[in-house]
């Protein structure tokens, strides 16, 4: 319903764009930030197509906290931010504060969170550094809800439907978008780097 909406896409997107992302960010946790549109995207795709931000939501591997605090913007009754890294969840908290926004941030592995969640949001390690921890994470996020969004390499789209599959889980939304990662590794060549990617919504 319309009096639901709390912001326009856009407004999201510009909202999200001005958080504050890691400088030094480590390559052995793959932390490419998603970009405020990819986010956008992820969240009106969670938000609205499919009214899955209504209850507890839950980002694993959040990073600084893009989606977390977009989805707490978009009204999610609570909203948690895991990450293993410390840097990483400290300016989170400074994000939160900066957007006006309540979110419940924990520093921790994936494997140690506990609970259950409406909904799981997402975007995991690619398993470029570290093999199948993108399965890993989606492991982990069947485990937490019934509903899990996640953002991928659209190289990875075969395998990863017949991974989704055999977990008795399917794909019932799928989007395609370039997702531009800023300078951030000596290996980066380009001021930007553009990725093709997927965002998947994943229910049981």
């Amino acid at each position: 319903m319309e009096e639901e909406r709390t912001v326009s896409k856009r407004q999201l997107e510009i909202h999200l764009e001005k958080l504050k992302i890691l400088q030094t960010p480590k390559l052995g946790l793959e932390q490419y930030p998603v970009s405020s549109d990819v986010a956008a995207e992820l969240l009106y795709m969670a938000g609205f197509e499919h009214r899955d931000l209504r209850g507890q939501t839950i980002d694993l591997g959040t990073g600084t906290g893009r989606l977390a605090i977009g989805a707490a913007m978009m009204k999610s009754m609570k909203v948690v931010g895991v990450d293993i890294d410390e840097t990483a969840i400290a300016l989170a908290r400074e994000n939160a504060v900066a957007a006006g926004v309540q979110v419940e941030w924990l520093v921790s592995d994936i494997d140690e969170v506990e609970g259950k969640y409406d909904t799981v949001i997402m975007n995991p390690p690619y398993g470029t550094r570290s093999p199948h921890l993108d399965v890993r994470f989606l492991e982990r996020a069947f485990e937490l809800a019934p509903v899990s969004y996640s953002i991928h390499k659209s190289s990875t789209r075969k395998f990863l439907k017949s991974f989704i599959a055999k977990r008795n889980r399917k794909v019932d939304g799928l989007r395609s978008m370039r997702l531009n990662i800023p300078h951030l590794f000596p290996f980066h060549h380009k001021k930007w780097e553009s990725v093709q990617i997927d965002l998947y919504r994943i229910a049981s």
